[in-house]
């Protein structure tokens, strides 16, 4: 029996959310540099030609990658400014970030890989992609929603006294410490609780 034309768009769909996983995996493991588009194809299993349907260049998947995280930031940013809430939001979010550490996912690949492309995108100023300068502006956009997450919860005495943009800057480092720690430890990683994350900015925990 012939595929229907919903069944063709899924295996594309499919096919193409393997080629992505694939190259989260090598760009994160040998770097952008070290990897081309056969080696991807490869990763995927499927042929060279296959992965040409997708996407037309190395750039514009790596580009897609990094647009997608870009667009992720900025939803994180949504959720706690479009709130006047300040523990909800924050422990939603971290509960989130906790449960695909500890899922073999390819989240934390992902996460590693942005970390990199962040780092390269500083070091490269004025020479860094459109891609790229965009996921640095989203990176402010979600950090600046962090800053103000946290001024608008010393108001109510529930976040630390220190300056929110340190404290948003321990945060941030923290998130990134423990993806790389899970990449480096695997099984043997004990993830924290949400409660020891929070802690960085929060008094205490509360509900409010």
């Amino acid at each position: 029996m012939p595929r229907t034309p919903e069944q063709h768009r899924a295996m594309r769909a499919a096919t193409r959310e393997r080629v992505r996983t694939a190259a989260i995996r090598l760009f994160c493991r040998r770097g952008y540099a070290g990897v081309d588009m056969r080696a991807i194809a490869a990763e995927a299993g499927i042929s060279t030609g296959s992965i040409y349907r997708h996407f037309a260049t190395k750039d514009e998947l790596y580009d897609d990658l990094v647009a997608e995280a870009a667009a992720g930031l900025r939803a994180l940013a949504r959720s706690f400014t479009d709130t006047d809430l300040v523990v909800e939001p924050l422990r939603g979010f971290v509960e989130v970030f906790l449960a695909d550490l500890s899922r073999d996912t390819g989240a934390v690949e992902f996460y590693l890989l942005m970390n990199q492309v962040f780092a390269s995108g500083v070091e490269a100023g004025p020479e860094r992609g459109a891609a790229v300068e965009d996921l640095l502006r989203a990176h402010r956009e979600v950090t600046g929603a962090v800053v103000t997450l946290i001024e608008r919860g010393r108001g109510r005495g529930l976040t630390r006294p220190a300056p929110a943009a340190e404290l948003a800057t321990c945060f941030f480092a923290t998130l990134g410490g423990l993806a790389m720690t899970r990449s480096a430890l695997g099984e043997a990683f004990v993830a924290p609780s949400v409660a020891t994350v929070t802690g960085i900015l929060l008094v205490e925990e509360t509900t409010v």
